[in-house]
């Protein structure tokens, strides 16, 4: 908070979070991280299942992040937190601020992590082993959406016109946000024996080639095991299912629907700004009441429409809404 121009001590931000509910002497819950930023009047998002590149797209945009992680696994005896995991099921237990992705070695990528609670700055990790201890949480993630401000140093050459940075680890913006697309359009990562993510794993290796100039980037649908998911009526497919499991959670109210937006607007003509405008709506109300099960279903449903205009798909004919 500080650095948004909030001045305010631990000692304060700990009290008000124990007056709030938020803090109970022992942690905070997933739920109740970044709450203290909205009550300082920074907008959030919060997002479960995220992968690198939805980590990577909010640090190029400027935003600050924070992750609940299993602080075992960065901290402790890396094989004794996979048994726990193993006997005792995947707990986070900590929240760090992720503050940049070292990519300057392509096979030993290393993520950067401040500490709010030791007060430690930018400790590397290696990415599979950040993200072993990230997965605990379900990759869960909260994001400022607006950037941080232009009178910290790292920020005194952000684009905020632009609203990112201009290039990524050797790719202009662009074509890391193709990378980032494609990533939503891969079916949920699950964690193979060697701590190893398939096929977002393909999908880095991939990301990384066209990064050190080692292939084109038209042929890497070639090259990748994730090139199988990325067919477009394949990927279509696999969200047709993603849509209809999403919109079976939501809590939408008879008031709520699409049919009943879109004849109070005067939609006759169904288009995906329509429909964005219709799950913007949606996702601000399950925020206000605190229903994050449906907020994160609407922001899933939004990730689907990003893929539909980056594939020049009709979200509304494509998914019968």
């Amino acid at each position: 908070m500080n650095e948004f121009g909030i001045p305010v001590t631990e000692e304060q931000l700990v009290s008000y979070s124990y007056q709030h509910g938020w803090y109970s002497g022992h942690g905070t819950s997933m739920d109740d991280v970044g709450k203290l930023l909205e009550e300082g009047g920074i907008p959030v998002h919060r997002q479960s299942n995220a992968n690198v590149f939805d980590l990577v797209s909010e640090l190029a945009q400027g935003h600050r992040v924070i992750v609940g992680v299993d602080a075992d696994e960065l901290w402790g005896d890396r094989i004794l937190g996979w048994m726990e995991d193993f006997y005792h099921g995947e707990q986070p237990d900590h929240a760090l601020i992720v503050t940049g992705i070292d990519t300057r070695d392509p096979n030993n990528i290393m993520v950067c992590v401040t500490d709010p609670g030791t007060g430690e700055h930018n400790r590397a990790y290696p990415l599979d082993q950040f993200m072993d201890a990230w997965s605990d949480s379900k990759c869960f993630m909260v994001a400022t959406d607006i950037p941080a401000p232009d009178s910290l140093p790292e920020m005194a050459n952000f684009d905020y016109s632009a609203g990112h940075i201009n290039n990524i680890a050797g790719l202009s913006y662009l074509e890391f946000d193709i990378f980032h697309g494609l990533s939503e359009a891969l079916p949920i990562y699950t964690m193979t024996d060697m701590g190893h993510y398939s096929p977002i794993t393909s999908l880095v290796d991939a990301y990384n080639d066209v990064a050190m100039q080692n292939t084109d980037f038209a042929d890497i649908f070639n090259h990748y095991d994730f090139s199988n998911y990325l067919d477009l009526d394949v990927a279509t497919n696999y969200f047709h299912d993603t849509y209809n499991y999403g919109m079976d959670h939501i809590n939408f109210t008879p008031e709520m629907s699409w049919d009943t937006y879109a004849s109070a607007h005067g939609i006759d003509v169904y288009t995906n700004d329509n429909y964005a405008d219709f799950l913007t709506d949606s996702i601000n109300y399950f925020e206000a009441i605190g229903d994050f099960d449906s907020y994160n279903y609407c922001s899933q449903q939004m990730l689907i429409l990003d893929y539909c205009d980056f594939s020049d798909i009709n979200f509304y004919d494509t998914f019968n809404c």
